[in-house]
């Protein structure tokens, strides 16, 4: 056999990264909110099989990747991949893919389509270099299955209700729903504590006669998250009705990032140094 390509740059391109072990490497594959056909899979089985040792790791982002490839192998695995329309994942200095949770298409308590979102974002943006990295989370609901707020661009579905007394018949499901303890009931009248609300809608699914409803749905924007050996929770920026708003949002926070990054920034280091008033000027 001989070896085609020794260039670990370029092989990490192709989505190979290198092991501890001498020529081997993992080959990083693209996926998208978590959401792989299946024939997605059958490819990746077929290559794990005969490039590697038959197993696939499921990466913390929703990726996968297939350990174990031979370096005299890496072109050829590349070629059936991409025969299969299955291209490499991103590392590196590039906006990674795109991770969500199933939202309001499976989930129950899902308040947004993730993953619409979740395609249109990796269509415009998968792979486009940023200064560092550059990751990017939708959630469907304050639960934050997806952990928005240690990305460095979180979506959240928000629904924010609205008491109307005169439909209450004081049932209570709603109090018994609302793990926040945002709404209490004593001595027949119902109190919604705007303070400890966190506008994940329970109460108006609870609801049988419209006593609880959505006074305003739509999405919680998140900057700056990160995780590692510096972690960070995300700044809460802005909430919208409009999902226009969150994609107009995300162009002008990747601009932000671009002109005001430094050597090795993070998003959430940018803010730390200029003030996350100085993005929210930028992007409102």
């Amino acid at each position: 056999m001989v070896k085609r390509n020794t260039d670990k740059d370029l092989l990490k391109e192709k989505g190979f990264l290198s092991q501890r072990q001498e020529d081997y490497f993992s080959m990083r594959l693209h996926a998208a909110g978590g959401n792989v056909t299946s024939d997605y899979l059958r490819a990746v089985a077929d290559a794990a099989d005969k490039y590697g040792k038959g197993y696939a790791h499921i990466t913390s982002r929703q990726g996968v990747e297939i350990p174990f490839v031979h370096l005299d192998y890496t072109d050829t695995v590349s070629e059936q991949m991409n025969a299969a329309g299955i291209g490499p994942g991103a590392s590196g200095k590039k906006i990674r893919a795109v991770v969500a949770c199933q939202g309001e298409r499976v989930c129950k308590r899902g308040l947004i389509d993730c993953q619409g979102m979740c395609e249109k974002i990796d269509v415009l943006y998968f792979g486009k270099p940023v200064p560092y990295k550059f990751k990017i989370a939708v959630t469907g609901c304050p639960s934050s299955c997806l952990k928005v707020q240690e990305n460095d661009f979180g979506i959240m579905g928000f629904s924010e209700p609205v008491f109307v007394e005169e439909n209450c018949v004081m049932c209570r499901q709603c109090e018994k729903v609302c793990s926040s303890s945002a709404i209490t009931i004593d001595n027949g009248s119902l109190y919604l504590h705007r303070n400890k609300c966190v506008s994940c809608g329970l109460c108006v699914q609870a609801c049988r006669r419209d006593a609880m409803q959505v006074k305003e749905q739509g999405y919680t924007i998140f900057v700056g998250g990160k995780v590692g050996k510096r972690p960070r929770m995300g700044d809460r920026l802005l909430r919208t009705e409009n999902q226009e708003v969150v994609f107009d949002i995300l162009e002008k926070t990747l601009e932000y990032y671009r002109e005001k990054a430094l050597e090795g920034e993070r998003l959430g280091d940018v803010i730390d140094r200029c003030g996350i008033d100085d993005l929210g000027e930028t992007v409102k």
